[in-house]
């Protein structure tokens, strides 16, 4: 075997996709002992992260009796072409089977997967390594509270953060507790006075920050309640509300928007899409920034065959977007041509779906 220098074979394994690197494992003991290593594990997370070359995403989707993770840009994931890409689906063994899928609420954070189990315990997943961590439930401060999650990345300690937050029904009062994964413990980090109420459980990572959607009560007038988002820094700890564009140009007609996500580094808000309303893709452009919110894709709701609910995926690197429709199949549109392709069947049940990406990032950090 070629003598390659060490630098030069990190750099060259690195842009490997993680699956792949599992079975390199096997070509030595020194190729063994460089991928295991913590220091190639990081630079790999951090190619996957800032490579805008490569697609380094899969869809997970899991039904009653299935599990798939799915290449969404390879063209053998499509119906009508025979293509047999073994890395394009790929099944994997349910690490939340003692749970109806029902009673699943699933989050993800770059390269891990976490769902919220029915005793609060949370079950932490790389689905590229299959390895699992539970996560014990916290205390929670107050007995009347509604709890909300989220799984965010800090970058300054290269180190994931699962955060448990919860609001008293009765008060204005938001308490929240952050895990990290290499310490392994639970610590209180904020109390604050907000005045939202009906958090969205689950979370969505972006900016350095986990989002989620709330509505908000000023002054407690709740003839002028609106939706709004609350946002954690997952490096200071802290929480503060973003507004959320106006769709129709109103000062009180931000109601409607229901999920949140990263668009190529952007914080996306969706409106609409559901009930035959037309769904709008909202990115603000500078985080942070108020009137940087721009609406960058139309959906029209009688473009598509759906009966309920339709809900962006993810982006693809040719400026694609794969949706969900009623949770039953899944589609790409191309914006610019305004043509459609479905994906193949996987199940004949309903599903639940999550973005991650491929790495070999532990959970426990």
């Amino acid at each position: 075997m070629l003598d390659i220098p060490r630098d030069i074979l990190i750099d060259i394994l690195s842009r490997l996709p993680a699956k792949s690197l599992g079975q390199f494992k096997s070509v030595s003991k020194y190729w063994l002992s460089l991928i295991s290593s913590e220091e190639f594990i990081k630079f790999h997370h951090h190619q996957a992260l800032f490579d805008t070359n490569t697609n380094h995403s899969r869809v997970f989707v899991i039904s009653t009796h299935s599990l798939h993770s799915i290449n969404y840009e390879s063209p053998s994931c499509y119906e009508g072409i025979d293509d047999d890409n073994a890395r394009s689906i790929i099944s994997l063994t349910d690490p939340f089977e003692k749970e109806s899928v029902i009673e699943k609420k699933l989050g993800s954070c770059v390269g891990l997967i976490f769902s919220v189990c029915y005793d609060d315990c949370i079950l932490l997943w790389n689905p590229t390594t299959e390895k699992t961590r539970v996560i014990p439930d916290p205390l929670t401060p107050f007995s009347d509270a509604t709890r909300f999650f989220g799984l965010g990345y800090d970058f300054s300690i290269d180190d994931y953060k699962m955060v448990s937050a919860s609001r008293s029904m009765s008060s204005n009062i938001i308490s929240c507790q952050v895990f990290n994964l290499k310490t392994g413990s639970w610590r209180m980090v904020q109390t604050s006075h907000v005045s939202v109420k009906d958090p969205s459980m689950i979370g969505s990572f972006s900016n350095g920050a986990i989002h989620w959607i709330v509505r908000h009560r000023p002054h407690h007038d709740d003839l002028n309640k609106h939706e709004a988002i609350l946002s954690f820094d997952i490096k200071d700890e802290v929480f503060i509300e973003i507004v959320l564009p106006k769709p129709n140009g109103g000062e009180n007609e931000q109601s409607g928007f229901r999920c949140l996500g990263d668009l190529k580094g952007c914080l996306y808000a969706v409106y609409g899409g559901t009930d035959g309303v037309d769904m709008d893709v909202w990115v603000m452009k500078e985080y942070g920034v108020e009137n940087s919110w721009s609406k960058v894709i139309k959906l029209d709701w009688i473009r598509f065959d759906c009966d309920y609910v339709m809900t962006p995926v993810c982006f693809t690197h040719e400026d694609d977007v794969v949706i969900d429709l009623d949770s039953w199949d899944l589609v790409r549109f191309n914006v610019k041509d305004n043509t459609i392709k479905r994906f193949k069947k996987y199940s004949t049940d309903w599903y639940l779906w999550v973005v991650y990406t491929e790495t070999l990032v532990s959970p426990y950090g």
